[in-house]
């Protein structure tokens, strides 16, 4: 097995060439100034990658320039991870400079195994490293890539498991090395590396929070070693259903059974009984942090992952109460609370109640939304812009129209060329769609959103059911008389649906029991009684009436 590596030669020297130079080489380092720590980094593991080097001096450097590499690193990614997509400029060099410098390890390490197959001198006993390391490398080129809203790149699924097949062969995958940095005092293997990568595909990171992703990765980090891989299929069960990967194919692992040579069958069953052991324990009351599942994880919303996980990575998948089918045509997308609510409202800007609003008030608002998908504190200096420039509100850009993949009786999955210029979504944003069959605009959750290998940005919404009615909502109470009314939304209940009716409120509005004011046709109160959903810019929430909404 061979890897796609540059040529190496002696014409440009890197700052050092042996372990010993290395070292002295970081002492001198700005390791506290992060852009440039990262910019150096990646400029001697370039010039590293395209040096020729004795292959043992090249893993023992590498191994000294892991640790500043994953400090350096982890604080870059907080500028882009979990933005809305697609990322601006300096989010998007963020997230370039990081991929750049997670493969340029990533190449060192092949450099090393490559030697290992090539039986240079010394390397003979350092094949399970260079392997384990190889694959940790392409691993978190995978959750920085998730991290990013991006799926991996071509070619990405083949190296990961040529690399895997490369130390099967060789008979090393299961031999144990130390990996302080990710494992702590745990040994960590070439097997259990690679398979930590498929579970992170299975678990569909793109529709977690960042936080959720971190606990995901951990989880999969811990729990890998469980999951044995076959040549064939293990016995079948119904308590634990083995996922399945070609290791000669550029794809990533599945529940559908590949027969071929490059086959290999990954038996779930001691996992799922990890996972179900920490389900029903966190359901009796256990705290997050007495099962190891990690300090930062929190209730109900943890036991609700691991939950997901236990679906997703041992029993075929997760639960759909609907099934998907194909779709063709356009669905219309609108972003942002103001915009939707403008065009839900019969295209009328949002207006505090009982407050008159002038004609010059109402064309900059209608301006304001169609540019920015909101209302600006500050009003720009040509309050009729858009009027004199002969503009119609539907031709901007709020109101987009996006390809249809597939659809179920819940949600749609959408695509749009990022040729294509348009509004920036991120997961849990509410929207507003009217997919081809649908006669009107209906309230939606955006799940996730990701840019595919074809450079489209896609999105899967989840659509709540019954007809939106835009209202305005505000606190009660003495502090309240003096505050301002946002934007809301009221649905009914669908009962053959099982949806209750609800209120989709501001972020951080819900607390239980809390009273709110509507305004419909006139003011009333409810009574918030159950949390439904929260967003990045909602929250949705039952209620009790408790004065009457309409007139």
């Amino acid at each position: 097995m061979t890897f796609d590596l540059p040529e190496t030669g002696t014409e440009q020297k890197p700052a050092f060439t042996n372990a010993t130079e290395c070292r002295a080489w970081l002492e001198t380092q700005p390791l506290t100034n992060l852009v440039q720590m990262q910019a150096q980094l990646l400029r001697q593991l370039n010039q590293l990658n395209r040096y020729r080097l004795p292959a043992t001096e090249r893993l023992a450097i590498l191994e000294l320039l892991r640790e500043p590499v994953f400090s350096t690193q982890e604080d870059n990614a907080r500028k882009f991870a979990g933005r809305p997509l697609p990322l601006s400029p300096p989010e998007q060099a963020a997230f370039d400079t990081s991929l750049s410098i997670w493969n340029a390890l990533v190449i060192g390490y092949l450099h090393c195994l490559a030697a290992c197959v090539a039986n240079e001198p010394g390397m003979k006993a350092n094949w399970p490293l260079a392997a384990q390391r190889a694959l940790a490398a392409l691993v978190t080129v995978q959750i920085e890539t998730a991290r990013g809203g991006r799926a991996p790149p071509a070619g990405y699924w083949l190296t990961l498991h040529t690399t895997y097949a490369t130390a099967e062969k060789a008979g090393v995958a299961e031999q144990e090395v130390a990996d302080t940095l990710r494992m702590g005092r745990n040994p960590a293997t070439a097997t259990a590396t690679w398979v930590e990568g498929l579970l992170l595909h299975i678990a569909s990171p793109y529709e977690m929070q960042q936080r959720q992703v971190g606990w995901v990765a951990r989880w999969a980090r811990r729990w890998a070693p469980k999951v044995r891989p076959f040549t064939a299929p293990p016995t079948l069960s119904a308590r634990a259903i083995p996922l399945c990967v070609d290791v000669d194919a550029d794809l990533p692992a599945g529940y559908q059974p590949r027969f071929v040579p490059g086959a290999r069958f990954l038996d779930t069953a001691a996992l799922r009984e990890s996972l179900k052991k920490r389900v029903v324990m966190l359901e009796r009351g256990d705290a997050p942090k007495d099962l190891q599942l990690g300090e930062d994880c929190t209730q109900p919303l943890c036991q609700q992952v691991l939950i997901q996980m236990y679906y997703r990575w041992c029993k075929g998948g997760a639960l759909r109460k609907h099934e998907r089918r194909p779709a063709s045509g356009t669905c219309t997308i609108v972003g942002g609370v103001e915009a939707i609510h403008y065009y839900m409202s019969g295209r009328k800007p949002f207006a505090q109640p009982g407050i008159a609003v002038t004609d010059t008030q109402i064309r900059r608002q209608r301006d304001e939304i169609a540019t920015f998908g909101r209302v600006k504190e500050v009003a720009p200096k040509m309050d009729n812009f858009s009027e004199q420039h002969g503009f119609m509100i539907e031709e901007w850009e709020v109101m987009e129209e996006w390809h249809m993949l597939d659809q179920s009786a819940t949600g749609v999955r959408i695509s749009r060329s990022l040729a294509k210029t348009g509004h920036r979504f991120g997961g849990g944003q509410l929207v507003a769609v009217r997919p081809s069959d649908a006669k009107a605009l209906l309230l939606g959750s955006l799940r996730w959103a990701m840019i595919d290998a074809k450079d489209a940005l896609q999105a899967g919404v989840q659509i709540i059911a019954g007809k939106p009615q835009p209202v305005s909502v505000r606190g009660t109470g003495l502090d309240a008389l003096r505050e301002k009314y946002s934007p809301g939304f009221i649905l009914p209940a669908v009962a053959a649906l099982s949806e209750p009716g609800s209120i989709v409120i501001p972020p951080g509005w819900f607390k239980l029991n809390r009273v709110l004011e509507v305004y419909m046709d006139k003011p009333g109160q409810v009574r918030l009684i159950g949390l439904l959903d929260r967003g990045m810019d909602f929250e949705r929430a039952t209620y009790e009436t408790l004065t009457s909404l309409t007139g």
